[in-house]
């Protein structure tokens, strides 16, 4: 008799909360301590998102804290309570 394929299920699994700070961090290529629009976007591509440039004006209105439209490195812990709260997954 042959042998049966075994299938294996894909699981994903959630972006933990240090992970998003490293992604969002590494995405600062300007290296101002800062997140643009633009450096915002493209980290939301990163991960995924299929609406990135929606995800972005959200995750500004939720973490632009003095709203000039960066997100500072004191509003970074918002920011990534937002991603998580969006669910994004590894694999």
């Amino acid at each position: 008799m042959g042998r049966k394929a075994m299938a294996f299920k894909r699981t994903s699994v959630p972006f933990n909360e240090q992970q998003l700070l490293n992604i969002f961090k590494s995405h600062d290529v300007d290296g101002d301590g800062k997140l643009s629009r633009d450096e915002l976007k493209n980290a939301f591509k990163h991960l995924g998102s299929r609406w990135d440039a929606y995800r972005t004006d959200q995750a500004l209105r939720q973490a632009d804290a003095n709203d000039d439209g960066y997100i500072t490195e004191d509003e970074l812990k918002k920011l990534v309570e937002y991603a998580l709260d969006c669910g994004y997954t590894v694999g």
